[in-house]
């Protein structure tokens, strides 16, 4: 009964913390304003404790500039930066959300309380201003709770947490005595911090879903460990460390048997990771990378019935983004071990006639958007992220039309002076860019765009109506179907999910309905 309670406290620990840290503000404010309850502690202010210019008033001094709000706060803008290369983006804006909430509703209070401060014999910039509550405690306890959930969401060793939970608590102490011992703050006030800090670390960490405690484990009490490999691209994830200790705290935490890790090559892309896994009999594959990363894991996996756990850590991330899946790497793990297998179409595709076992998830086509895939620099998507795309598409934009054919099922044959054919199976882009709006990853089917512009004129009024998400336009022919056959008049260069495929003159496409089963909430 009593581990239950604990453990439903650990999972509840945020919720709790910010409606009892709430409540015992709101009482002591009443207390301190509008009773004499805690009059005898404020007395405590009232006496002068160092004297000013000797060494123990100059080692406080210090303290409480070394200290000041804006220097935490920038601390922990860097902590956040640092999150976010990293995709921890939960935990990167609950760091930026914490900082602010601090900020902003310390200096609110101040300037509607208005409380004057204690008569202090030090005259720098940290004893001035309204009084309640303190800033120092108020950032201070702000960021000591943001450090513990920093911790916990990289999941560091215990002896690791526990070391950061004790320099929180000392470092707390040490500025709330400083407040106090330059007669800066009423004690009051410091406490008031305090529970203000716990406050806004609480409400961050809750709106962000950060967890400041690890959860407790949910083994398996039935039947055999179940097993899973690892299929990770080492130049898409960035901290190997935190990525692999995150796995492996979902993997024990569920009573799973330990991971098979494969790391990805640069002259194999997964197909031979994925095959052993095939090989090896998991009960699930986690697959960490890009979009091409991806492609190959569940093109290998299609059909297999192993269900597929992703970790976005590309740039587009666009089966992620469609299917729902997290962009933070932590909240993706827990969808990966905590989802549901659901079933998604794969696209199969051949090339010239050949007979081929490749598979596509989200996007392929021939045209522009293939040179802008194959023109897009590795090097600089590192840098700009998808700005890189641009970049291309700016270098493609006064290229010739191709002489295209394009046969749905068994539908005529149609031609078009087309600058992009592009088929899918799922239809959102990067920035929430609906491309094929009626596409589902689930519906049997695919879909087709043949974009014909005859000027530049008919190509900004095509990109309005994707960025705008209107309907159809002239020049623009949208297609559903259950395979499809795409002709030109001479090779052109052709991409899958993201990926330059080579060259091609005729690209085919079937949908195989329900081939993969993927993760999902």
């Amino acid at each position: 009964m009593l581990a239950r309670l604990v453990d439903r406290f650990r999972r509840h620990f945020a919720q709790t913390t910010l409606v009892v840290s709430l409540v015992a503000l709101a009482a002591w404010t009443l207390g301190t304003f509008a009773t004499d309850w805690l009059a005898p502690l404020d007395r405590v202010a009232a006496r002068q404790h160092l004297t000013p210019g000797s060494p123990a008033a100059q080692v406080w001094e210090a303290i409480a500039v070394v200290t000041l709000p804006g220097l935490l706060a920038m601390l922990m803008v860097a902590v956040a930066a640092w999150a976010w290369r990293r995709r921890l983006r939960n935990l990167s804006m609950a760091l930026l959300l914490s900082v602010s909430l601090a900020w902003a509703s310390a200096n609110l209070l101040k300037l509607l309380l208005g409380r004057p401060r204690p008569d202090s014999p030090f005259d720098v910039i940290t004893a001035h201003g309204s009084s309640y509550p303190s800033s120092h405690v108020t950032m201070a306890t702000t960021v000591a709770l943001m450090v513990v959930a920093t911790t916990t969401t990289t999941r560091q060793p215990v002896d690791s947490r526990y070391l950061w939970r004790l320099v929180g608590v000392l470092g707390v102490l040490t500025i709330s005595a400083d407040r106090i011992v330059m007669n800066a703050h009423w004690p009051t006030d410091v406490v008031a911090g305090f529970l203000l800090g716990l406050v806004c670390a609480s409400l961050a960490c809750l709106a962000c879903r950060v967890h400041m405690l690890p959860l407790p484990p949910r083994h398996r009490v039935d039947g055999r460990p179940r097993t899973c490999a690892v299929i990770w691209n080492p130049s898409k994830v960035l901290d190997r460390a935190s990525f692999r200790r995150t796995l492996e705290y979902e993997l024990e935490a569920r009573g799973w048997a330990d991971a098979l890790w494969l790391s990805t090559r640069p002259d194999d892309p997964g197909y031979a990771m994925a095959r052993e896994a095939l090989e090896r009999d998991v009960d699930m594959v986690v697959v960490a990378g890009g979009d091409g990363t991806v492609r190959v894991v569940c093109s290998e996996l299609a059909n297999s019935g192993i269900p597929v756990g992703i970790i976005p850590a590309g740039t587009g991330n666009l089966l992620a983004r469609n299917l729902e899946i997290p962009l933070d790497e932590v909240a993706a793990a827990r969808v990966a071990f905590n989802g549901k297998p659901r079933p998604i179409d794969l696209v199969r595709v051949r090339i010239d006639g050949e007979q081929s076992t490749e598979h596509f998830a989200v996007m392929a086509g021939i045209g522009i958007d293939a040179r802008i895939m194959q023109n897009t620099r590795p090097e600089l998507k590192k840098m700009v992220g998808s700005a890189a795309y641009f970049l291309a598409a700016a270098q493609e934009l006064s290229a010739e039309p191709m002489d295209l054919t394009f046969q749905a099922d068994d539908g005529p044959v149609q031609h078009r002076r087309a600058m992009m054919a592009v088929v899918g199976n799922v239809g959102m882009l990067q920035g929430g860019i609906q491309l094929l709006p009626n596409a589902r990853p689930n519906d049997g089917l695919l879909d087709l765009i043949v974009a014909s512009p005859r000027g530049y004129v008919d190509m900004a009024t095509m990109t309005a109506r994707f960025l705008g998400r209107r309907g159809t336009v002239d020049g623009v022919d949208q297609v559903q179907a259950r395979r499809v056959r795409l002709e030109v008049a001479q090779q052109m260069p052709y991409e899958l999910d993201g990926d330059s495929g080579g060259r091609t003159t005729v690209f085919e496409a079937e949908v195989a309905p329900g081939a993969l089963l993927v993760m999902q909430h």
